[in-house]
Protein backbone atom coordinates (compact mmCIF):
# COMPACT_ATOMS: atom_id res chain seq x y z
CA UNK A 1 0.00 0.00 0.00
CA UNK A 2 1.19 3.30 -0.79
CA UNK A 3 0.19 6.48 1.03
CA UNK A 4 1.35 10.09 -0.30
CA UNK A 5 -0.13 13.21 -1.23
CA UNK A 6 0.62 12.88 -5.29
CA UNK A 7 -1.43 9.95 -6.41
CA UNK A 8 1.73 8.65 -8.60
CA UNK A 9 3.91 8.82 -5.58
CA UNK A 10 1.37 6.69 -4.02
CA UNK A 11 1.46 4.47 -6.88
CA UNK A 12 5.60 4.02 -6.93
CA UNK A 13 5.56 3.30 -2.92
CA UNK A 14 2.65 0.30 -3.28
CA UNK A 15 4.64 -0.83 -6.33
CA UNK A 16 7.89 -1.14 -4.11
CA UNK A 17 5.95 -2.57 -1.32
CA UNK A 18 4.69 -5.81 -3.75
CA UNK A 19 8.93 -6.14 -4.74
CA UNK A 20 9.51 -6.08 -1.51
CA UNK A 21 6.98 -8.55 0.05
CA UNK A 22 7.29 -10.80 -3.39
CA UNK A 23 10.96 -10.62 -2.46
CA UNK A 24 10.50 -11.48 1.48
CA UNK A 25 7.56 -13.74 1.79
CA UNK A 26 8.17 -15.75 -1.67
CA UNK A 27 12.15 -15.36 -2.43
CA UNK A 28 12.02 -14.12 -5.35
CA UNK A 29 14.90 -12.13 -6.87
CA UNK A 30 14.32 -8.20 -7.45
CA UNK A 31 14.15 -8.59 -11.21
CA UNK A 32 11.56 -11.60 -11.16
CA UNK A 33 9.36 -9.80 -8.27
CA UNK A 34 9.02 -7.26 -10.62
CA UNK A 35 8.18 -8.98 -13.64
CA UNK A 36 5.70 -11.03 -11.43
CA UNK A 37 3.76 -7.50 -10.44
CA UNK A 38 3.60 -6.37 -13.48
CA UNK A 39 1.86 -9.26 -15.29
CA UNK A 40 -0.18 -10.66 -12.06
CA UNK A 41 -0.52 -7.59 -9.79
CA UNK A 42 -3.39 -5.44 -9.84
CA UNK A 43 -3.46 -1.90 -8.55
CA UNK A 44 -6.48 -0.10 -7.10
CA UNK A 45 -7.19 3.31 -6.10
CA UNK A 46 -7.44 3.34 -2.10
CA UNK A 47 -8.50 6.86 -1.16
CA UNK A 48 -8.11 10.21 -2.74
CA UNK A 49 -10.16 12.45 -0.23
CA UNK A 50 -8.73 15.26 2.35
CA UNK A 51 -5.35 15.15 0.15
CA UNK A 52 -4.32 11.89 0.85
CA UNK A 53 -3.95 9.94 -2.04
CA UNK A 54 -4.05 6.06 -1.44
CA UNK A 55 -3.17 3.04 -3.69
CA UNK A 56 -2.95 -1.09 -2.98
CA UNK A 57 -1.40 -3.51 -5.16
CA UNK A 58 -2.98 -6.95 -4.99
CA UNK A 59 -1.79 -10.02 -6.48
CA UNK A 60 -3.28 -13.60 -6.13
CA UNK A 61 -2.82 -15.70 -3.64
CA UNK A 62 -3.57 -19.13 -6.30
CA UNK A 63 -0.51 -18.21 -8.50
CA UNK A 64 2.25 -18.72 -5.32
CA UNK A 65 -0.49 -22.38 -4.74
CA UNK A 66 1.53 -25.77 -4.37
CA UNK A 67 0.13 -28.99 -5.19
Amino acid sequence: MGMHPDLTEATKIAVREMIDFLMSEKHLNRDDAYMLASVAADLHITELVDGNDGVHMMIPKSIFATK
